[in-house]
């Protein structure tokens, strides 16, 4: 390549073994996804192959780990002539279901997306399962109004005819008689059937609307748990200290904070099984990161760095409490949470702690290479994505390519 405009780490795909689902048996129904693409020729049964609006030839392929090991994309041109015009590395935008929606800068045509901010949108996929072909999607952001404090505009794209609309909603109820209402949407989540969904602000609630209804489009406001309200990091992105999810029509959030009193990394899980007006929080589960998790039981607790135990002149051990936690993730079908963890948070590598919370015991370890990114940020997501790479025959489904979102 003539040029390059991106890190020498974009080159290398992480060197754990990443089986597909029909090598490590039963295929995992979701998968914890790295935001960020590698540019490298790696093939396998799921590569997708396509072309870009251009007429550059792409493919995508996704190498599938079990959580907490993380999956991730290798992006690359078969014309590799053209990885030289690349400007930006390509970035995981959005997940739903089998779509995954990405967008990378190579000097191409580029849909106009009226609203950039990353990870503010939600997919809402509509697949016939009886018409392979039929792929029809809609994504949808949300974003503040500049007008009222209460009013938003909701932007939606039709994948049908590839065009985005624009509508002003605003939030009912006693919200919009405040001044002060203060949501800033980050995240959108699908709640159901239909076009039911929730968008995020990980520091207050969640703002409640159905996209698709013409004739009655309102948002419901659906505030957290006091608690969580009230401990806002204001210093750290949202996303790297909260985690919400909807498992079985049930809203689970996750948060994560340093107590100083226990010295260890508090961790409280809260859970609403129906979003109706006047429904409480349950908060399910609290425990504390720290050594009590750790059992004979735990694989691969020989990854973790040897830590000194601090004011002990013994053999360094191995200890949670010492380890800086951050990006908590829910599981999407089990009472399991991962976390990230650093000796320093820039540091160029991490572990992913797997988190039993039913029986509060660290399970699993995996190892993340953090290099990449510079300090603490975004790194990955989840994604059910995995679960369509088998069929019930046992085969591969056919990839296909959808067009990419900037």
């Amino acid at each position: 390549m003539a040029k390059k405009n991106f890190q020498e780490a974009l080159l290398r795909p992480p060197v754990e073994d990443h089986q597909l689902p029909d090598e490590a048996g039963a295929p995992s129904s979701w998968a914890i996804l790295d935001v960020r693409a590698y540019i490298a020729d790696c093939r396998n049964a799921t590569t997708a192959y396509g072309h870009l609006r251009n007429g550059v030839e792409i493919q995508v392929t996704f190498c599938v780990a079990r959580p907490p090991v993380v999956s991730y994309l290798c992006f690359w041109c078969p014309e590799s002539t053209h990885l030289a015009d690349l400007g930006v590395e390509p970035i995981i935008k959005a997940a739903e279901a089998d779509l995954v929606i990405f967008g990378v800068g190579l000097g191409m045509i580029m849909l106009d997306d009226p609203y950039c901010l990353f990870f503010n949108r939600g997919i809402l996929r509509h697949r016939d399962i009886t018409n392979p072909y039929d792929d029809q999607y809609h994504i949808a952001s949300l974003v503040s109004s500049s007008k009222k404090s209460w009013q938003f505009v909701l932007h939606l794209f039709d994948s049908r005819t590839e065009s985005w609309s624009s509508q002003c909603l605003s939030v009912h109820g006693k919200e919009n008689q405040h001044r002060q209402f203060r949501f800033s949407p980050r995240k959108a989540i699908m709640l159901g059937q239909g076009g039911l969904m929730g968008f995020v602000d990980l520091w207050r609630g969640i703002l409640i609307c159905d996209v698709l209804d013409c004739n009655n489009k309102s948002l419901h406001y659906l505030p957290f748990p006091r608690s969580l309200r009230d401990n806002k990091k204001l210093r750290l992105q949202p996303v790297l200290a909260r985690d919400i999810v909807v498992v079985q029509g049930c809203i689970k959030v996750i948060d994560c904070f340093y107590c100083s009193a226990s010295s260890a990394w508090k961790v409280p899980v809260w859970s609403m099984a129906d979003t109706s007006v006047g429904k409480n929080w349950d908060r399910d589960y609290m425990f504390h990161v720290n050594n009590d998790l750790v059992d004979n039981s735990t694989f691969h607790l020989e990854l973790l760095p040897k830590l000194q135990q601090p004011n002990d002149g013994n053999s360094p051990q191995q200890l949670l409490e010492a380890l800086y936690i951050t990006h908590p993730t829910l599981s999407l079908n089990d009472d399991k949470a991962y976390f990230m963890a650093k000796i320093d948070p820039y540091d160029k590598r991490a572990w992913v702690l797997a988190v039993d919370l039913k029986n509060k015991r660290l399970q699993d370890v995996g190892v993340f290479q953090a290099d990449r990114s510079h300090g603490v940020t975004l790194s990955y997501i989840h994604s059910r994505i995995s679960q369509y790479f088998k069929t019930e025959q046992g085969n591969y489904n056919d990839s296909s390519m959808y067009d990419c979102i900037f």
